[in-house]
């Protein structure tokens, strides 16, 4: 699509479709994790997580709900019970350096679309 197309309501009805099953998608990131010498896999966290992570008071606190949310595969909370933590979220300080947390987190809000610029003004576009 030209991205000076004006959507329109016609235009939109025509790609409900596409536009439904790219909702439908998540979208996964495999990350290699220094200290583990590993990788994981990661899954775009939805918006109820990303709410659930800005509740909380303390960014080292909302980091490590947020991985624990992100982190698919191996499933954290899984692992956390495996390893006998009081708190789910203990296993991923167990796991992850405080870099690594924080890139991690990162890297699931890349995934979400709030790093990237998608939505930007048209005359930045047609320069």
């Amino acid at each position: 699509m030209d991205k000076k197309t004006k959507l329109t309501l016609d235009e939109l009805v025509r790609r409900k479709v596409q536009i439904l099953e790219a909702k439908g998608k998540q979208k996964k990131e495999e990350l290699y994790i220094e200290s583990l010498d590993g990788t994981i896999t990661i899954t775009a966290p939805t918006r109820a997580v990303i709410m659930d992570a800005q509740g909380f008071d303390e960014a080292s606190e909302a980091d490590a709900y947020f991985v624990l949310n992100l982190v698919t595969d191996p499933p954290l909370t899984q692992v956390a019970k495996e390893y006998g933590v009081a708190e789910p979220t203990d296993i991923v300080d167990i796991l992850f350096t405080p870099g690594e947390v924080s890139q991690i987190a990162q890297r699931g809000l890349d995934l979400a679309g709030y790093n990237t610029d998608g939505v930007r003004p048209v005359k930045e576009i047609k320069n």
